[in-house]
């Protein structure tokens, strides 16, 4: 069973998540506005977000799952290697809990909620 994977943020995902943030920016502006932008204020506008994203954004899984955490562990190291990255963690499936300690149960089965946790 896999029961492991790489929660974090990467320049190449951050930089998708931009480019897609600008075609729904794009679509809000006019068709005035968008004759003036140029190719220059679109590059300009995707590295500012994707710096942002790299900073900011909440961390999604980039890794597949991995049968042991030292696995885990060799791909944020290759990961480091080849982009950017931010705050990647190794993470485990487990019963999520709520602030003070508890299980999350769910409503309609009424056992523990499994999800991505930190290892």
């Amino acid at each position: 069973m896999s029961a492991f994977c790489v929660f974090g943020m990467t320049e190449p995902i951050a930089r998708k998540a931009a480019a897609k943030a600008w075609d729904k920016h794009l679509a809000t502006m006019t068709k005035e506005v968008r004759g003036w932008l140029t190719d220059k204020d679109e590059a300009d506008w995707i590295a500012v977000r994707t710096e942002y994203l790299l900073a900011k954004a909440k961390p999604v899984q980039v890794s597949g799952s991995f049968d042991a955490p030292q696995f885990a562990n060799d791909y944020i190291r290759l990961a480091r290697q080849m982009h950017r990255t931010s705050r990647l963690a190794v993470m485990v499936r487990g019963e999520k809990q709520d602030a003070k300690g508890a299980p999350i149960i769910s409503k309609t089965t009424k056992k523990p909620v499994i999800g991505w946790i930190p290892y």
